[in-house]
């Protein structure tokens, strides 16, 4: 079975099934922010933000009622803010609706003598459902006890450990990448867990080093992905085989 194809995003979500998608999740080109030739082939901003749009569109009559659109992005910079403005045109025309908003703490920081130190990134989750209870939510927990039982015995707390928030400070990076961006299977497997179930289909339009799929599949989700580069799409494509198969037993 192949689970990472090789073929443009626009493609690969045309190919799916209407309403059979759970969850996309994905860390798409931000823009300009390395230099890999698939991260500067926008002759401007607008341009970037029509793209993606575009393919966003595309996926919405594929996921299901109560699916979830979850991308990541940086904040840019003074004037330069495609993260942003893409968030913007979405919730002005109506595409998802606007659920939150996940700020990642990073432990490498970076910056000047001027400046606070820069160690974040952003992950925006939007639902199709503008109903507040009709999306897949499963509450995530830290590992961390709350250590009281809740407020009083009328709101008791529904669980012995504390719940996470939008700010996640808990999950390093990957320092030393196979691939520029690559995200840790920690950080994905939050997210498949709390916005899916399992056997459910969770696609990635792109999904570079395959880590949205090895986490999906070692979750007992289903996966498919595209990436467009080929000898990437193969590497991810073996490691998302390597964890259906070990899920599977």
């Amino acid at each position: 079975m192949t689970f990472v194809h090789p073929v443009d995003c626009y493609d690969f979500i045309d190919s799916l099934e209407d309403k059979s998608v759970s969850l996309l999740l994905t860390d798409p080109p931000y823009m300009g922010i390395v230099e890999d030739s698939w991260d500067n082939q926008w002759a401007n901003v607008d341009a970037y933000v029509d793209w993606m749009y575009t393919l966003f569109a595309k996926a919405k009559p594929k996921l299901t009622d109560t699916g979830s659109l979850i991308f990541f992005g940086g904040i840019g910079k003074h004037g330069e803010r495609p993260f942003f403005k893409l968030m913007e045109k979405l919730e002005s025309n109506n595409l998802f609706t606007y659920r939150n908003m996940i700020t990642w703490k990073k432990r490498r920081a970076y910056g000047k003598s001027h400046d606070y130190l820069f160690c974040r990134e952003e992950i925006a989750w939007y639902s199709v459902s503008s109903q507040r209870t009709e999306v897949t939510f499963n509450i995530p927990l830290l590992d961390v006890k709350r250590g009281y039982d809740g407020w009083n015995e009328k709101y008791k707390a529904k669980s012995e450990f504390k719940r996470v928030s939008n700010v996640w400070d808990d999950i390093p990076e990957i320092f030393r990448p196979a691939r520029n961006t690559q995200k840790p299977l920690l950080l994905m497997n939050r997210l498949v867990k709390t916005h899916s179930n399992p056997g459910d289909l969770v696609v990635d339009p792109f999904t570079g080093w395959g880590s949205t799929g090895v986490s999906a599949l070692a979750l007992g989700r289903r996966f498919q992905g595209s990436e467009k580069i080929p000898e990437d799409a193969a590497k991810a494509d073996e490691r998302c085989a390597i964890a259906a198969k070990a899920f599977s037993g």
